[in-house]
Formats: structure tokens, sequence, C-alpha cells
């Protein structure tokens, strides 16, 4: 009867591993499905609302130079037009039909970022619904619920995952993994229905969850200016890009670990109206 009950238990448990590893199985595909969804959603919008209108090469240069006069050294190398960010079109229309809550757009130069930019009423309802409000782990871009949509702050913050795959913000971690990540990604728009914002990316470092540097809602005075500073303190690389209590910054932000989280700092260059 022993030998009989031991045998039973070797069964059960063989079949129980079977079924966890069945379980686990069914998970990975099921998460690995949601990630291809998001990507092919988004991917699918992008094309759907954006495009790069060709331009006068000679004309841009013209401007670049009459507008780079006066900029630090550094500041002129990370205004340089690597993508033909002014010729970047959306269509803010037909985003405004998908989902009211769209406020604007962000693009990186070069590195995939390329996404709608949310504002719920809250900071949880797009965490994991994408723009259109379909649930997804992917989620959206969201802006801070607190922070101005028209990006007129002086610290805007905005959210984003940091996927597996390397989409939403998950490319932001190579800032602090890749030496050279950040010659190659040196800046990024904003665009709006109204205008056009260029960063140029100055800091970034890990953070805690309830760190300091979630704070919004400042006005230019000494506190703003020791907020900043303190932003300069942290990177984990001398940018050669300086900011101070008149700068506009928008800080990104995403997951790195259990409350962790990884920052990139951009500040403004320039904001240029779609007329």
């Amino acid at each position: 009867m022993k030998k009989s009950a031991c045998e039973n238990f070797k069964k059960y448990r063989t079949a129980a591993g079977i079924l966890l590893v069945g379980i686990a199985l069914y998970q990975l595909v099921g998460i690995e499905m949601e990630y291809r969804k998001g990507t092919e959603f988004y991917s699918d919008i992008e094309h759907a609302v954006t495009a790069v209108a060709s331009s006068g090469k000679e004309d841009t240069e013209t401007d670049d130079a009459k507008e780079d006069a006066g900029k630090e050294p550094a500041e002129e190398r990370a205004s340089e037009d690597t993508a033909n960010y002014r010729d970047f079109m959306v269509d803010f229309e037909a985003l405004k039909r998908i989902n009211a809550d769209i406020v604007g757009w962000i693009r990186f130069d070069k590195n995939g970022i390329n996404y709608p930019l949310l504002q719920g009423e809250d900071n949880e309802e797009y965490l994991y619904r994408m723009a259109d409000r379909t649930e997804n782990k992917a989620g959206s871009i969201f802006l801070d619920c607190l922070c101005a949509p028209d990006f007129s702050d002086l610290h805007t913050i905005i959210y984003g995952h940091n996927m597996r795959d390397l989409s939403m913000f998950g490319e932001l971690k190579k800032y602090g993994t890749n030496q050279g990540y950040f010659q190659e990604n040196s800046c990024f728009t904003i665009y709006t229905q109204e205008n056009i914002f260029r960063y140029a990316v100055f800091a970034w470092y890990e953070a805690n969850a309830d760190d300091t540097v979630y704070q919004v809602g400042f006005t230019e005075d000494t506190v703003y200016q020791e907020f900043v500073e303190a932003m300069l303190r942290r990177r984990y690389k001398d940018t050669e890009i300086t900011a101070g209590r008149t700068d506009r910054i928008v800080t990104l932000s995403t997951c790195t670990s259990v409350g962790r989280r990884f920052v990139v700092h951009g500040k403004l260059l320039e904001q240029l109206s779609w007329e």
C-alpha cells in the first residue's frame, strides 16, 4: 500500500508540474500577444496621423544658424536638425476623433519613441489603457494630471512604461547603459495643436517613486532654482548643458524596478507655432 501511495503521489506531482508549466506558457503567450497588439496599434496610429513633409534644406540651415546664435556650444550641438523635426506633421483633428484626451505627440529623432500624448483625470487612467482606451499592459505615454496640457509649466512630467521589447519608454534606460546613446539621442520634440517644442536632453538618473523630482507647480523663484540645480548634481553624465530658474523642463519617467524610476530631463530650446 505504501508503494502504491508513493507512486500515486509522484503521478499527481508530475501532473501538477505539467499543469503549472502549461499555465506559465499560456500566460507568457498572452503577454506576448498583448505586447504585439500594443506595438501594432501604435504603429498603425503613427502611420495614419503623422507624416514628414519635404522642405528646402538650405532655408532650414539658414534659419538654424540664426536661431543658434548666442547659444552655448553644447546647446548648439543639441539643436542640430538630425531628423527635420520642423517638417514632422501631425493630424490632430484625426487624433481628437480617436480620443479627446490626446493633447500632443512626442518624438525622438532616432530611437523610435514616437507616440501620442494623453492626459487623464488622474495618473491611473492611461496607465494600462492605450490611446483608444483599449485595455493593454503597454498603456499610453501620458502627462501628469497636474501639469498644463499646453506645456506652459516650468516643470512637466511625462510617464511611459519600460517595455521589454523597448517600445513606449523602454529605450530611455539606454541613456544609463550605453555611453554613446546620448550623442545619437540628444533631443526630442513635442508637438501640440498650436506649437512645436524642441528640448535638449541634459540629465538622466535613477530616482525613487516618491522622489522630490516628481514635484510640479513651480514659479520662477529660488525654490525652482534649487530644484533644477539638484537635477544637475544628480545626473550620471555631464552633458555640458546647464539649466536654471527660467528654463522650462520636461521630465520623462519610466520604471526600472520595484519602487525605482529612471528619469530623463529635457530643457526647452525653442518653441515654434504651426503657422
